[in-house]
């Protein structure tokens, strides 16, 4: 079997995250708080996770959007928490926190408490707790009913029901999923939803989970318990109890919570479709535009110096990641954007996409020491000439991906190159397009430029209303990285991408 980069090797925290006594920037109610998240690895440029909902008029808000990142206990892993007051006139600082990964899970039960600064003055604590998961490809999905609640509203009106799960964490309950509230009804059915095990109770059918129903409330109010209740996926599915009562806070019934609709679900993993027999089919792409530099130059990418040449290195360590991927090791290797003059493949013009190997019936080579030969024995030959397209190579790897479609057959392809690309708008739609192909497309840029235009692809991507697919993944090589690091990074976004394909 093929010895790959297993998902299920990999652990995962979620950050569940509160923040108390925050200052307060308005005059005629309390602040409305949010919190922003930006991660950095290693000395590598800072990256923006993501942030929180709006905690409406509250200085002491428990956000409920959680944050997922990959725990790697061999690397610093530097997380910071940016505070703002969200009002109609845009937002206001409020303050800042950081720590690593590694010190939040050093204290006991993985809770640490940050105090937040404003300016070098104190502003509040930051409260993160962090909760270790594995890979887990067992979930449930249910619907939930309510009947006969507590009206929490006197005469007026009637409760507005909504349910929060809770999972148990070294002693600190953690909410891991909230349905939608429903207005002014006691007797409420719920969306049917999906939970993974591992988030509701850590794959352990015996372990307790908690639900608790609550009446929401407007803006500057806080939402008021009806009731809540204990159970486990054991008393659900193997003793088949779908019918709980809720108890008040001060003791009591509130009603009744009903399981209407209930299964198990098993989603394959990376795995399972490496155990069925699936294959892969590696591509490289490498840039020779006249962006790069003259290779006689000593500052050029491509330089003929070896210890200064960038693209020999990245070609080295890609090369070496991606050949495991195929049990004979062979990898296709291409150049674009130059002028091509061996002796099986002599061009006199500009070409947008050649074979390394000089032909086109056989563009692979075995594993990457001969990656790395065939570009070195092949520099003194190619004319640096013209601009970066990316139009055919492309083209000819979705070719390739849809001629293996329904073959279990698999296709990486990975681009090697700087930042200018002239037909980025093709690029573009073309990536956009290829979202139900077999194959996954890596961009490792090499040189300083902040690479804008091409991360900006992965935002397009996330934009797409309804969502689609993301098969496309941005790398920034350095050249100083570790290797086992640099194979973490590169294929972490493959297993789900895979996955995504066959679901």
């Amino acid at each position: 079997m093929q010895q790959t980069y297993n998902p299920d090797e990999r652990m995962h925290i979620e950050l569940f995250l509160a923040a108390r006594q925050l200052p307060n920037l308005e005059f005629f109610s309390k602040s409305d708080p949010y919190l922003e998240l930006y991660y950095s690895l290693a000395g590598q440029q800072e990256q923006f996770l993501g942030r929180t909902e709006t905690a409406e008029c509250n200085l002491d808000p428990n956000w409920e959007k959680t944050f997922e990142i990959e725990y790697w206990p061999d690397l610093i892993q530097m997380l910071k928490f940016q505070i703002f007051d969200q009002d109609r006139m845009g937002r206001e600082f409020m303050g800042e926190a950081q720590v690593t990964i590694k010190e939040i899970l050093q204290y006991k039960n993985s809770l640490i408490q940050l105090q937040i600064k404003r300016y070098d003055k104190p502003a509040g604590s930051l409260i993160c707790k962090a909760v270790l998961f594995k890979e887990s490809n067992h979930s449930v999905q249910w619907q939930f009913s309510g009947i006969n609640l507590k009206n929490m509203d006197g005469i007026f009106g009637k409760t507005d029901p909504f349910l929060k799960f809770y999972l148990f964490s070294e002693g600190v309950w953690c909410q891991i999923h909230q349905t939608e509230y429903i207005k002014d009804d006691l007797n409420p059915k719920w969306k049917e939803f999906e939970v993974s095990l591992q988030r509701l109770c850590f794959n352990d059918e015996n372990k307790k989970f908690k639900i608790e129903c609550l009446d929401r409330h407007e803006k500057g109010k806080n939402n008021q318990i009806v009731g809540s209740f204990e159970t486990s996926i054991d008393e659900i599915f193997n003793k088949n109890v779908d019918s709980f009562q809720l108890i008040q806070p001060k003791g009591g019934s509130a009603g009744t919570i009903k399981i209407l609709n209930k299964k198990r679900i098993y989603r394959a993993n990376f795995d399972d479709y490496i155990k069925q027999g699936t294959k892969f089919n590696v591509i490289i792409g490498i840039d020779y535009s006249s962006n790069n530099g003259v290779p006689s130059f000593p500052d050029s990418l491509h330089t003929y110096i070896e210890k200064n040449n960038i693209y020999l290195k990245a070609v080295n360590d890609v090369a070496k990641v991606l050949e495991i991927y195929d049990i004979k090791k062979l990898i296709a290797l291409y150049g674009m954007g130059a002028e091509p003059h061996f002796s099986n493949y002599n061009c006199n013009s500009y070409q947008t996409l050649f074979p390394l190997t000089g032909d086109f019936q056989n563009p692979q080579v075995t594993g990457y020491q001969e990656a790395v030969n065939n570009y070195q024995s092949k520099l003194r030959d190619i004319v640096v000439k013209g601009d970066l397209q990316l139009e055919d190579f492309i083209k000819y790897v979705q070719t390739v991906a849809e001629h293996n479609a329904g073959k279990l057959i698999y296709t990486i392809a990975v681009i090697i190159g700087q930042e200018q690309i002239t037909d980025l708008q093709v690029v573009q739609n073309l990536i956009l397009s290829g979202q139900k192909l077999p194959y996954s497309l890596m961009y490792v840029g090499v040189g300083e430029d902040d690479f804008k235009d091409i991360k900006q692809i992965n935002d397009l991507i996330n934009q797409q209303n309804p969502p689609i697919r993301n098969n496309f993944t941005f790398y920034q090589y350095q050249k100083e990285l570790p290797s086992s690091l640099l194979k973490k990074q590169l294929l972490n976004d493959l297993p789900k991408q895979v996955v995504s394909y066959h679901q």
